[in-house]
């Protein structure tokens, strides 16, 4: 692969994973909102409205690539699409939970590790046995020490809280690691989506579609099925916990904190979608790992960042920078792998 394609397929997956651990930083500063109402708009931006103005203004005749691609892989990318949704869904439940360093850890551990290893064992087993193969191991084993070690470093919250945050923390933790590890299970779907869905993506461009907005027409189907479990859990929520009363305390700050979640997850979405093509065969594992592993390092830096350790001890900061070197050397051989 040539090198300033690598470049730029590595700044697209970076720039992605920062993009995709900040879109539920609005969440730490929206003050006045339950958190299902700014997620009830996210999902009606990023994954109903959005993901089809960019396909019709990117690919030619969208509803004439459905019908070329056929049933199958329309249904495929639907199925992968609504349990990406749950996958969603239980992630920010997750975060609400456990807070974002520790969330995403553990949840993206479980996602980098399926949503790699999985498509290459299905598109190429036999290239697991290879150098690049063992480069790409190597880069999931050092991602899943980062993961232990930030989980790790994520019990100290407990222990430096206060004692009303102690009481709240035991309650809600181990039944947020538990809802965290089923996020984890469920995310891979949307890389599974993009790996069983090329052939959508395939027709795009002989219809017309340049080659980097293609995914775009792929996307439009995952997300929109997606939006169903979300929008369910949320608007079953509206009315118990009188979210659409505090909600209306700020309608135009929370209308523009979620807006902005939706338009970050989505631009995270599709730069994954334009660098991972852009790696080829690698994109869906090398390609996945990178940008999850950017994802975890960029959540912990949000996590740090909004007061989630402020109240740690010595010792979690010094398992939180061995989870950041450990990290930091897995985007290094995942990358590797890929040139």
């Amino acid at each position: 692969m040539e090198s300033k394609k690598v470049f730029s397929a590595f700044a697209l997956l970076l720039v992605s994973g920062i993009l995709n651990a900040s879109s539920v930083a609005p969440l730490k500063y929206a003050r006045r909102c339950v958190w299902e109402n700014l997620w009830l708009i996210q999902s009606i931006v990023a994954m109903l409205v959005l993901p089809w103005i960019v396909v019709w203004a990117t690919v030619p005749d969208p509803i004439g690539v459905y019908r070329m691609s056929g049933i199958w892989p329309v249904f495929l990318a639907a199925t992968f699409g609504f349990g990406w949704g749950i996958g969603t869904l239980l992630y920010i439940i997750g975060v609400v939970m456990v807070g974002m360093s520790v969330s995403f850890a553990i949840i993206l551990s479980l996602t980098a590790t399926l949503g790699s290893l999985l498509p290459l064992l299905v598109i190429d087993p036999h290239e697991l046995f290879s150098h690049r193969g063992h480069l790409l191991l190597a880069s999931l084993g050092a991602t899943v020490i980062g993961i232990v070690l930030c989980a790790y470093a994520g019990t100290g919250q407990i222990k430096g809280a206060s004692a009303i945050e102690r009481e709240h923390a035991r309650r809600y933790f181990w039944r947020g690691i538990i809802v965290c590890i089923l996020a984890g299970i469920f995310s891979p779907m949307l890389n599974f989506a993009f790996v069983f869905g090329a052939h959508i993506t395939d027709i795009a461009v002989q219809s017309g579609a340049k080659t980097i907005w293609a995914p775009n027409a792929l996307w439009a189907i995952v997300l929109g099925a997606a939006f169903g479990p979300n929008a369910v859990y949320c608007v079953v929520h509206l009315g118990p916990n009188t979210s659409l009363k505090r909600f209306l305390e700020a309608p135009s700050q929370n209308l523009m904190a979620g807006s902005t979640m939706g338009g970050l997850l989505l631009a995270s979405i599709i730069l994954y979608g334009i660098g991972a093509a852009q790696m080829g065969v690698w994109g869906p594992s090398a390609g996945w790992a990178i940008n999850m592993s950017t994802t975890v390092f960029a959540a912990t830096a949000w996590g740090v960042v909004t007061g989630e350790w402020k109240n740690v001890s010595r010792r979690s900061y010094i398992f939180l920078g061995s989870d950041l070197t450990a990290i930091t050397i897995s985007i290094t051989l995942a990358s590797t792998s890929a040139t």
